[in-house]
């Protein structure tokens, strides 16, 4: 699953809309079949697995060629990506995660723990895993179902969906959190109500600088999360790691968190 830099980016949890934005959308997934096949295609070939209209298919490899980011062999019909797709990647990285800081911090954290790692940012109210480095935990999409809404509403109380949500929301401000509550109460992601136990939780976050998902009947994981402060982003990120068994006893806690925070810290400064 990993690339050759160890990261995988993940798919949208939340499907386009209609019109410019399925087109986008399309786009984008033409440039995941290239990464995925590393090979030129045809038009048939990419139609085929993104199972869109061949027409569909043309005119967005067409519309890529005219800018540039693709390249076309008239006699085989076989488009590539050419190399200003990587080059705008790396200018993209160095300008908002320090080259390869991030990278290299994610596949330190990985070398470090041995589990397997993640990349999460917040996306309105949904949590965006948008890179991974499998670990000892083999990565299966249909093995494990992990939330992806950033609130979640159990009982008579709003809460974090996960560890890694709380370790975003960590990074705002009550007012902040408590605008997003409402929002999601809006969305129809839970019944309105007060949301001041939301509040306490990730206050709990905010003080410890990590949260832990610890194994339990009904979730075969476990997991730490982190909060990555990173000046240039937009909306918060998390990092954090996930396993079947990370730990033994609540002492092997700590020390795995004083670990990934050094590693966090070490890289930190060239992403901000």
């Amino acid at each position: 699953m990993a690339s050759m830099t160890g990261v995988t980016p993940a798919k949208s949890s939340r499907a386009a809309g209609g019109g410019g934005v399925k087109s986008c959308s399309r786009a984008l997934d033409v440039l995941h079949f290239f990464a995925s096949t590393g090979a030129p295609a045809r038009t048939i070939d990419v139609s085929g697995a993104l199972k869109i209209p061949n027409s569909s298919a043309d005119e967005i490899l067409r519309t890529l060629t005219a800018g540039g980011y693709l390249s076309y062999h008239r006699p085989t019909k076989r488009y590539a990506p050419s190399f200003k797709l990587p080059a705008l990647a790396q200018d993209i990285k160095r300008s908002f995660f320090g080259g390869d800081g991030m990278t290299e911090m994610l596949n330190d954290l990985r070398a470090e723990t041995g589990a397997t790692v993640y990349l999460t940012l917040q996306n309105d109210c949904w949590v965006e895993s948008v890179a991974e480095i499998e670990g000892e935990w083999k990565i299966d999409d249909g093995e494990v179902d992990y939330p992806n809404e950033l609130l979640t509403y159990e009982g008579d109380r709003w809460l974090p969906g996960t560890n890694f949500a709380a370790a975003m929301l960590a990074q705002q401000s009550n007012v902040e959190i408590i605008d997003l509550a409402m929002r999601a109460q809006k969305l129809g992601l839970g019944p309105s109500g007060p949301c001041l136990s939301l509040v306490r939780r990730v206050a709990r976050t905010r003080a410890r600088g990590f949260s832990v998902y610890r194994q339990t009947d009904k979730a075969a994981l476990e997991s730490i999360a982190i909060p990555l402060r990173m000046s240039r982003q937009a909306a918060p990120y998390a990092v954090g790691i996930v396993g079947k068994r990370l730990f033994e006893n609540d002492g092997d806690v700590m020390p795995i968190v004083r670990s990934m925070q050094a590693v966090i810290r070490r890289h930190s400064a060239r992403m901000r």
